[in-house]
């Protein structure tokens, strides 16, 4: 059949049939002049379907469907056909393989996978594409389900190197884990940073048992960083080439032990636990402590208690805030929030057993503090001395304790910098 004889049989049913008149109009009469019979004998092929469904005594709204299902699958056809002409749809596959690489932020990368099929099906299987992903928790419009985000990206978790979940509820976390428990031998960081409160998705927050470590695939896991309200254990991960640890909790009970290289260690805010976590991480004994206690901003303070070995750094940071009631006209002063962190320091460095015969201790105090206070920071760090014995080196800064600490600073070397 010759285009000729094609057109006239399609001019002439779309002068009978209104609806293919429509479907004539968006679909073939900006190709048909231009793009040959394959384009006639789509449409074509749809003008002779609608006229047995409109004949038919069966003509319900279950084959007007299925008409618009092909119609559809028509015009998606018709567009893939007319892209393969186009400029940007020639370029080869190994060159457009290379654009990534060449595009500065990943949501640059992400837009150019719009471009057209060719450049969607080749930039998908593109590593870098997946080398960063930042997840946040699927929306729920209208109360519709979710896209769901984690089905989508599973098939390709081997090529991720790093991760970022953003209100997740751990069960969600689970499934992931579960769904990607092979090898992912190019993550090398997780970060898992989880608000305070209930989940967008209605969906507890709280850590359940795991009969298995989350993501135990990761054997080249290098960094990972927890900010999780509500988490009972640690144990729920398990890397062995873990370097960096920083979890940002209330409470952080951690359970066990493990063989690890961890070289840097933080724990914000403070947890009554810091013996356990200590002990998980620091082998080897202990060569210095450091307390570090400041004053960042007017509502609150920060400090760090980081313990040296000479394989390892841990730093335990935490952060005081201060407590108002307006009715009673009540505020918890800058003192009284140090006193609330100097005893639970000195607490832990005296009670464990690894802390008990390091040589250098460091006090950073960066407050003008009156005599009360400054008075009871010397009984806690007279206390302390009495534990440790003798000491190589002693450091102060910002709060002369030298009337009150006169009697043990026989042999140590005291250095204080105001």
């Amino acid at each position: 059949m010759s285009t000729r004889t094609h057109y006239a049989r399609v001019s002439h049913a779309q002068r009978a049939n209104p609806i293919f008149h429509t479907l004539y109009l968006s679909t073939g009469h900006r190709y048909l002049p231009r793009k040959g019979p394959v384009a006639f004998a789509l449409v074509f092929a749809l003008n002779e379907e609608l006229k047995c469904m409109t004949h038919s005594p069966s003509f319900t709204l279950e084959a007007v469907s299925q008409l618009d299902h092909g119609a559809l699958a028509a015009l998606a056809s018709i567009r893939e056909w007319k892209n393969s002409s186009n400029r940007v749809n020639r370029i080869p596959t190994d060159i457009l393989s290379l654009i990534p690489t060449h595009l500065p932020a990943q949501k640059d990368r992400f837009h150019a996978t719009s471009v057209c099929r060719h450049w969607h099906g080749t930039l998908l299987k593109h590593g870098v594409l997946w080398s960063q992903l930042f997840l946040m928790s699927d929306i729920i419009a209208h109360g519709d389900d979710p896209a769901g985000t984690i089905p989508m990206i599973s098939p390709r978790a081997h090529q991720i190197r790093y991760l970022e979940f953003m209100e997740y509820s751990w069960q969600d976390i689970a499934e992931f884990s579960e769904s990607n428990s092979g090898q992912l031998p190019l993550l090398h960081t997780i970060k898992i940073l989880c608000s305070e409160g209930s989940h967008p998705h209605g969906q507890s927050a709280v850590a359940s048992p795991s009969s298995s470590p989350y993501f135990r695939g990761s054997i080249n896991l290098e960094q990972f960083v927890l900010d999780f309200a509500k988490l009972s254990s640690l144990c729920h991960f398990v890397f062995p080439n873990l370097t960096m640890l920083q979890t940002v909790e209330r409470e952080v009970y951690v359970t066990g032990t493990r063989e690890t290289s961890v070289t840097h260690l933080r724990i914000c805010p403070t947890s009554f636990s810091w013996n356990t976590i200590i002990q998980q991480y620091m082998a080897s004994p202990i060569e210095a402590v450091t307390l570090s206690i400041n004053y960042p901003w007017e509502k609150g303070i920060q400090g760090f208690l980081v313990i040296q070995s000479r394989t390892a750094v841990v730093r335990l940071g935490f952060k005081v805030e201060k407590i108002c009631w307006d009715d009673a006209g009540l505020s918890m002063s800058h003192a009284e929030m140090c006193c609330q962190i100097f005893p639970q320091a000195l607490t832990t460095i005296q009670d464990h057993p690894l802390l008990s015969h390091f040589k250098r201790l460091e006090l950073r105090h960066w407050a003008v503090l009156e005599s009360l206070w400054v008075e009871l920071m010397a009984n806690k760090v007279e206390e302390l001395l009495t534990v440790l014995g003798p000491l190589d080196k002693l450091t102060i800064w910002g709060c002369d304790l030298r009337v009150l600490l006169s009697t043990f600073l026989g042999n140590p070397e005291l250095e204080d910098l105001e």
